[in-house]
């Protein structure tokens, strides 16, 4: 064999054989990584809930969020319908042991098809993360994971017993949760829209819709208004709260 011929031949071989294939576990902590929330994020949102006959409820919401070294803290509170005008949802998790205390995780967000733990984020520390076969959505590829309880206490906490998370393969961001039931059935879908870039490089959803499988009804969640700064998320919004385990 020449020896630009070897040469060719070495190289494609390190392209094909060379490259690690990242588990379940790596892919969805670098995604983490890259599209990490700012330290400090105000929310106006409006939930827009949908029955099985198609009537539409509105509810809109101011949402606080707030990261340091000592932890997270999330707050939700309705701004209408008059009758809700006040109701809060409040988490809080504790960075050194990952305690959280709060609402109720598997608990609905004020009546819509969101849970609490659905809009929390993903907590790599409660589950596995197997891969699946990859797969395009929308001719996008994706990558597919299988998100497993890490125990028992976990799938009862939250509610599910199995998700398949998507990911691109362009940059890591998560387009579409499928939930399942015990039994591996899907109950609900989640997916992310109107994903765009802020300063960071990091991507955001300006959407998301939660739809249940099985009774037809669904809640678009839309993100009204967004600010990064301090000055939006004041210690003083989360002054009074306690979150209880």
């Amino acid at each position: 064999m020449k020896p630009v011929a070897v040469t060719l031949f070495f190289a494609l071989t390190g392209l094909m054989f060379g490259a690690r294939a990242q588990s379940g576990r790596e892919l969805i902590e670098e995604s983490l990584q890259r599209h990490a929330a700012p330290a400090h994020v105000y929310e106006e949102q409006a939930l827009v809930l949908t029955d099985r006959l198609g009537q539409h409820t509105v509810r809109t919401a101011r949402y606080y969020a707030r990261r340091d070294a000592s932890g997270s803290r999330n707050l939700l509170v309705i701004e209408t319908p008059a009758e809700l005008k006040g109701a809060t949802i409040y988490v809080d998790r504790e960075t050194h042991d990952g305690v959280r205390r709060g609402a109720a995780a598997a608990s609905s967000v004020f009546g819509s098809n969101f849970s609490v733990a659905d809009l929390e984020g993903e907590q790599p520390g409660d589950f596995r993360y197997e891969r699946d076969d990859d797969l395009d959505l929308e001719r996008v590829p994706h990558y597919v994971l299988r998100a497993i309880p890490a125990d028992a206490a976990v799938a009862h906490r939250t509610g599910y017993h199995g998700r398949r998370i998507y990911l691109r393969k362009d940059n890591l961001f998560v387009s579409r949760i499928d939930y399942q039931d015990r039994e591996g059935r899907p109950v609900k879908r989640q997916t992310f829209r109107d994903a765009r870039a802020d300063e960071s490089g990091a991507w955001r959803a300006g959407m998301i819709l939660m739809e249940n499988l099985r009774d037809g009804q669904r809640t678009l969640l839309k993100v009204e208004r967004r600010v990064y700064s301090p000055d939006y998320v004041p210690d003083t919004v989360f002054a009074g709260l306690q979150a209880r385990p």
